[in-house]
């Protein structure tokens, strides 16, 4: 069974595959980059989705953000000790999500 980082934004659920992370990068702001380890092509009008970008309006300096993707890694880990009957663990990371979307590239022609 596969395991998810389960994300609560504004009533709205979201859900990362962690079988798909490749890394987490610090990103700009405050910023928490969520990579995924994907493969795709490069059609003309098409666009593929790299990863989430998970933003906490508090987490405002460098050390802050540090801590955050810090404390996203520890989910990881603890999401991969629980029961593989339980395959959604609640991302709750040291600072609150304000924000998050998708890191997507598009090829044109």
């Amino acid at each position: 069974m596969e395991k998810f980082l389960k994300i609560s934004l504004s009533d709205v659920y979201h859900l990362i595959p962690i079988k798909n992370i490749l890394g987490i990068e610090v990103g700009a702001d405050q910023t928490v980059n969520v990579l995924y380890n994907s493969v795709g092509h490069t059609a003309t009008g098409a666009s593929e989705v790299l990863g989430v970008a998970i933003t906490a309006a508090t987490a405002d300096d460098a050390a802050k953000t540090k801590e955050q993707l810090v404390s996203i890694v520890d989910a990881i880990e603890k999401a991969l000790q629980t029961s593989w009957l339980n395959p959604f663990y609640v991302l709750e990371p040291k600072f609150p999500i304000t924000g998050i979307a998708q890191i997507e590239v598009e090829y044109s022609a």
